[in-house]
């Protein structure tokens, strides 16, 4: 098996020099001397499986090169090198998709932990998770999260367990939309087929179709024998496409056709497959933005949006950060053999009051560390990572502030009036959000005296979105939508909410 690629990108030599002799038992190191070389090597002798990268050159900072070596290799993984004594750039540079940060001097296990962590992860989506994990792990009362924000997820989890629904769930990076989507498997009557996670991101574009729908042998070069795609080795189970707005446009059409035709063809093939899975799909873009925007078909984003679960980063749900603390710290201790160690107030204080770009993720690599580089049975502020200790304290933030990235969940049931539950304490949510919904709309219509365009306008959805959710709620038309123009229709547009099986 080849070893994995990984990229040393530092203008001093010696730290460049000290990190090739590290790893170079372990992997194939190329180092570059500044921001600008490591993005021309990236272009002509790419791809790399990771970069570790030093934040202050001359040339170009640590942040531009990752801005632009992700925009070259989308799946690559950067891991920032810094001896800045501010955290702010290390911070900024996980927002912008950085996995990790090192900070200088280097300690040599932590080096070797954090980039065999991030190789470990990056090969476990690649591939499409075929093994069968124990699903008592995907208990709902195993999910960590007190929350109200995350309560209303776990009911709504609950809920959609019982039935077929395609499911679209939002969120940023690290929240948590993968253990989502197995909890929804492994808790419903599919638990006994298989679970097949797809990262959109990390396949290549020209490799994505084969990968879903498998190839004939001599589809293409290298094509030396059929192999079934994932549709298939998710028979009577469950597909979770990841990162689904990462998906090239052509392969979206083919994916709206599997889904509406309920069957699928290999590549370089003829025979017709009928598909019995059920979808989960996931995403970190605002999917209405990217339809805007051309880069997702409007009419696929209709066949996965027909239930959106949001889950909320965590700086928005802080309280969940003392559990989740004491469930990583008992889960790596037991693992590493180790007595469990606690926490002193500063130290946890400091964990409440970091941002968490990374979310969950970063909070569970951030203890893997510390029970990996410290024997200390009390955690203090001064085993806590570098960026993590030195941030400065990020005020709490209203639910409503990162909505931006989701706008299909409905902000009323936020800000609006108090929710009634029935005796038996439930709550009919499709129904209200259908009137929420309704509301919204109608509300929109008066406004804009009838028009639609603006209306559609005011409420951040494209004309066609917005004829789709009026017939869906029995709006009628208003009078002046006649002198509009039509939306185009055709065959391959039509909406329907019906579950994807093969019955």
């Amino acid at each position: 098996m080849p070893r994995a690629r990984v990229m040393v990108v530092d203008d001093e030599e010696s730290p460049r020099e000290s990190l090739r002799y590290i790893l170079k038992d372990r992997y194939e190191v190329v180092t570059c001397d500044g921001g600008q070389a490591a993005l021309n090597t990236l272009r002509e002798q790419g791809p790399f499986d990771a970069m570790l990268l030093d934040m202050k050159m001359p040339d170009l900072s640590g942040l531009e090169v990752l801005e632009q070596a992700l925009q070259i290799q989308s799946d690559l993984i950067v891991i920032i090198a810094t001896a800045i004594t501010d955290a702010k750039p290390a911070v900024a540079a996980l927002k912008l998709g950085a996995k990790d940060y090192l900070n200088k001097p280097f300690d040599v296990d932590e080096i070797r932990h954090v980039l065999e962590r991030a190789l470990r992860e990056r090969s476990s989506t690649r591939t499409g998770a075929t093994e069968r994990p124990d699903a008592q792990a995907y208990r709902f009362d195993n999910i960590i999260g007190q929350s109200a924000a995350m309560q209303r997820v776990y009911a709504l989890v609950q809920r959609l367990v019982d039935n077929e629904s395609t499911v679209l769930i939002l969120g940023e990076t690290g929240t948590g939309k993968e253990l989502i989507a197995r909890a929804l498997h492994y808790n419903s009557v599919r638990r006994h087929h298989p679970f097949i996670a797809v990262h959109c991101a990390a396949i290549p574009s020209e490799l994505l179709e084969s990968e879903l729908f498998g190839h004939e042998k001599g589809a293409f070069t290298g094509a030396l024998q059929r192999r079934i795609g994932m549709f298939e080795a998710a028979s009577g189970g469950t597909l979770f496409l990841d990162e689904i707005g990462e998906m090239p446009v052509a392969t979206q059409s083919k994916l709206l056709r599997a889904l509406q035709e309920r069957e699928i063809r290999r590549v370089g093939g003829q025979e017709t497959i009928r598909i019995n899975v059920r979808l989960v799909c996931a995403t970190n873009r605002n999917l209405e933005h990217e339809v805007r925007k051309g880069t997702f078909r409007e009419d696929l984003f209709y066949r996965i949006n027909v239930v959106p679960i949001y889950l909320p980063p965590l700086r928005e749900r802080r309280e969940d950060i003392p559990l989740l603390v004491q469930h990583f710290t008992q889960r790596f201790a037991r693992e590493l053999n180790r007595p469990v160690p606690t926490f002193t107030p500063a130290a946890m204080e400091l964990l409440l009051n970091y941002s968490w770009p990374g979310n969950v993720r970063e909070l569970e690599h951030a203890i893997e560390r510390v029970l990996v580089v410290s024997d200390a049975m009390e955690i203090g502020v001064e085993h806590l990572p570098f960026v993590i200790a030195n941030a400065e304290p990020t005020p709490p933030q209203p639910a409503e502030a990162t909505l931006q990235m989701a706008p299909s969940v409905p902000r009323a049931i936020e800000v609006g009036e108090r929710l009634e539950f029935d005796a038996n304490g439930r709550l009919d949510l499709p129904k209200l959000t259908d009137e929420i919904e309704r509301r919204a709309i109608e509300e929109a219509l008066r406004r804009s005296r009838g028009v639609i365009t603006e209306a559609a306008r005011s409420l951040n959805i494209t004309r066609r979105m917005l004829r789709y959710k009026m017939d869906k709620l029995g709006i009628p038309p208003p009078r002046s939508a006649a002198a509009e123009p039509q939306d185009d229709e055709d065959s391959s547009e039509t909406v329907t909410s019906s579950p994807l099986t093969g019955s």
